[in-house]
């Protein structure tokens, strides 16, 4: 196996007139989870949309495995994202769908699963993700608490056992001691499940509790890049800044 599943090479990423993503570089190290911190609309989300397919590059390239995913379309990207699980800011959870169906989805379009199996797979998940499956599995998304959303979120995003897990603001809207518990459930998941994660998140605190190593983006670049120890002593002034708060000659 690769020390690096994931190879982002000169990324660079136009909307309209402006450019999002000047010349992004940056390794993600297989089995390990990679925190990716950023400014709001720096770019961050446009990341982790481009290792999905969901965006494609102005220019270019995203490695996954020695595949470039921004070439791929119909049924080689739809395989390349099985092995790939997103879990969106919000959970972007189906209203219309309980819990079991939300969670079930992935399996009923991409595989021939019977239904014995998914309910035996979906009950798994609900509880690795610590919730109480024969509780909860019947509930609406609009009866759940924020936290159990995250987490109805993240059963759905490993129902697949994707290899790569990616997380876009998974504490967002929380409080503290709810942003704790998620945080603890996606340093459970990764040990259990030995995946590679990416996290993006403006939450430093929580952030360093999670992740191995720590990347910085900023005008468009990755301007940082390394673990705790080496991050948190960057001397990159912008990065110093960023992890102290002072937003003087920052935003």
């Amino acid at each position: 196996m690769s020390d690096h599943c994931i190879k982002i090479q000169n990324l660079r990423k136009v909307f309209g007139t402006k450019e999002i993503l000047k010349n992004v570089n940056l390794d993600i190290k297989t089995g390990k989870c990679t925190a990716i911190f950023g400014l709001s609309g720096g770019g961050k989300s446009t990341i982790i949309k481009h290792i999905v397919g969901l965006l494609k590059p102005t220019s270019g390239e995203i490695f996954y495995n020695d595949i470039d995913i921004s070439t791929l379309e119909g049924n080689e990207l739809r395989a390349i994202r099985q092995d790939i699980g997103f879990l969106f800011q919000s959970g972007a959870l189906f209203d219309s769908m309980n819990v079991f169906e939300n969670v079930a989805f992935p399996l009923r379009e991409h595989t021939k699963l019977d239904e014995k199996t998914i309910i035996k797979e979906v009950m798994e998940k609900l509880t690795l993700v610590g919730l109480d499956a024969s509780r909860v599995a019947f509930l609406n998304p609009d009866e759940l608490s924020g936290g159990m959303r995250k987490r109805v979120g993240l059963a759905r995003t490993i129902i697949l056992n994707p290899k790569v897990l990616l997380y876009d603001e998974p504490t967002s809207g929380l409080d503290p001691i709810t942003s704790d518990v998620i945080s603890q459930m996606i340093i459970a998941l990764q040990k259990e499940m030995k995946t590679t994660s990416i996290l993006i998140s403006h939450d430093i605190q929580e952030t360093f509790k999670t992740a191995d190593y720590f990347a910085m983006l900023y005008g468009g670049v990755i301007v940082e890049y390394g673990d705790a120890e080496h991050f948190k002593n960057s001397k990159v002034d912008i990065v110093q800044k960023f992890l102290h708060g002072d937003s003087d000659g920052v935003i």
